[in-house]
């Protein structure tokens, strides 16, 4: 149990840390010999978890009044509002290729809603995660035959 719980740890973390993400995780995952649903829940979880850091770190430092002004600068509305209509979609396609640090503090310089940044980020890691698996096992059945 305890050699399951390390290696989950560690795709969790491969999955948080900037540099490696999504696309280290999982492929370390099944090295390591873990399941792949379990190596698809660690890394997206893991993957995930800087959203929700960067979103609430983001409403913390604005209660700063220095750190709000520049924080706030002046944004168009009309480019707010077609990141708040048309948003997810990038976010989606975006959130891999970028890295979801980087997605996730540019999301919320444009001001994108909270609701759009959570579910885009969570959708494209997710799909991304369950590609890279199913790649994984299909270049596995491919040299195992």
């Amino acid at each position: 149990m305890f050699d399951y719980l390390y290696k989950s740890f560690l795709v969790w973390f491969l999955g948080f840390f900037p540099l490696f993400e999504i696309y280290v995780a999982v492929p370390a995952g099944m090295a390591m010999g873990l399941d792949p649903l379990s190596v698809i829940l660690f890394s997206v979880t893991g993957n995930f978890a800087p959203v929700l850091l960067i979103e609430y770190g983001y409403r913390w430092l604005i209660n700063f009044s220095s750190i709000r002004k520049w924080l706030r600068k002046p944004v168009s509305s009309r480019l707010v509002e077609n990141v708040n209509r048309y948003g997810i979609w990038y976010v989606i396609l975006i959130t891999p290729w970028t890295g979801v640090w980087i997605m996730a503090a540019a999301a919320k310089v444009l001001q994108m809603r909270r609701e759009i940044l959570f579910w885009g980020s969570l959708a494209g890691i997710s799909l991304y995660a369950i590609a890279i698996t199913g790649l994984i096992l299909l270049g596995v059945d491919i040299f195992l035959e």
